[in-house]
């Protein structure tokens, strides 16, 4: 009996043994789970803080151009159809909404340095773009009221842009006026394209500038032109601002960039002419406008016609060099019409039947 219990209990220390062994061993699975869920929010959190060197590109706000158009002392003759200007917005991307852009086919992902130099603060590329829109709007009101016959008298030339690596762009700033050339008076263009003749790369010229109010002379080293070697070039892109016989403005809010330049020219001359320049159809546009009419191309078309079908434009005015780009976009029933001048997107409003 003694010899029985003596087992018994040698077999219950066995059991309890094995199980207190049992239990030291099973509870390490969930130690891992934690591990790695840890693991992945850690590598979650990571990847949303990583910025890449990229913009997503998507469908922004779209408005009438005409509404934006404001002339004074002259008859004008609001349109019923509309001319609508399209924009697109860019932003700054994460590994996540990297990946969720790419889901998508109405947003492109494009390089950010395509943009936006790397050496170019937030604010300065904000600057610029806001300066491009006002030469933007200087030329569109240059390029419609020429073509409506009016008389433009040149007042200023102001810098918009530098060609790269211009010596230019270490003295000058964007914005600047341009007042002489090497003792020479410019008020329009072409004086200033006539004083660079004559000289050679790498010659020191003074040049005469109202940056701010302030008026001021800087020493400018002329570089070469990448098109034509020997002859010299101050490097910087300007627009030229001119004076209309009467008052006319274009208020197009915060919107920044050089593209709504074709529309804005159009809702000009809508403006300022008897009848329907639309025929009471809903036309959406973009495209830069250069002095002698011709059409741009710009960034973000398959986004921008995204925007006008959304918006119920019938038909879209797209720059010829964006076109075969525009026929990708992600659209039902909207017509992409391409335009090389200004002539091209008027004569085709021509060919539209009243509504």
């Amino acid at each position: 009996m003694q010899h029985y219990v003596q087992e018994s209990y040698s077999d219950v220390t066995v059991t309890i043994s094995s199980m207190e062994e049992e239990s030291k061993r099973t509870p390490s699975w969930p130690l891992y789970l934690i591990g790695a869920i840890f693991l992945m929010g850690g590598l979650a959190l990571a990847a949303w803080n990583i910025e890449l060197p990229y913009l997503a590109f998507s469908s922004g706000p779209v408005s009438d151009a005409a509404d934006a158009i404001t002339a004074e002392d002259v008859e004008t003759f609001p349109p019923n159809g509309e001319l609508l200007m399209l924009t697109v917005v860019s932003q700054d991307v994460n590994l996540f909404e990297a990946l969720i852009a790419g889901l998508d086919p109405t947003i492109d992902l494009v390089p950010k340095e395509a943009y936006q130099p790397p050496d170019e603060t937030d604010e300065e590329y904000r600057q610029r773009v806001l300066t491009q829109m006002s030469d933007s709007e200087q030329r569109a009101i240059t390029v419609a009221l020429g073509y409506l016959g009016y008389d433009m008298v040149p007042i200023d030339v102001r810098i918009t842009d530098f060609v790269d690596d211009a010596p230019s762009s270490d003295v000058l700033e964007i914005g600047d006026s341009v007042n002489s050339f090497d003792g020479v008076e410019i008020v329009s263009g072409t004086d200033l394209t006539d004083a660079v003749e004559g000289h050679h790369p790498g010659d020191l010229v003074e040049v005469g500038i109202t940056r701010e109010g302030a008026d001021q002379t800087v020493e400018v080293e002329l570089a070469e032109r990448p098109d034509d070697p020997g002859q010299a070039m101050i490097g910087i892109t300007v627009s030229e601002l001119t004076k209309p016989p009467f008052p006319v403005s274009i208020d197009a809010g915060a919107v920044g960039g050089p593209s709504a330049g074709m529309m804005h020219t159009l809702a000009i001359v809508d403006t300022l002419t008897p009848g329907e320049l639309t025929q009471g159809h809903v036309i959406a546009g973009t495209g830069t406008i250069a002095y002698d009419g011709t059409v741009g191309n710009i960034g973000g078309i398959r986004q921008k016609i995204v925007g006008a079908e959304a918006a119920g434009a019938e038909y879209v005015l797209v720059p010829e060099g964006n076109y075969d780009e525009a026929l990708t976009a992600e659209r039902k029933a909207i017509k992409i019409v391409p335009v090389h001048t200004l002539q091209d997107a008027l004569d085709f409003l021509e060919t539209l039947g009243a509504v």
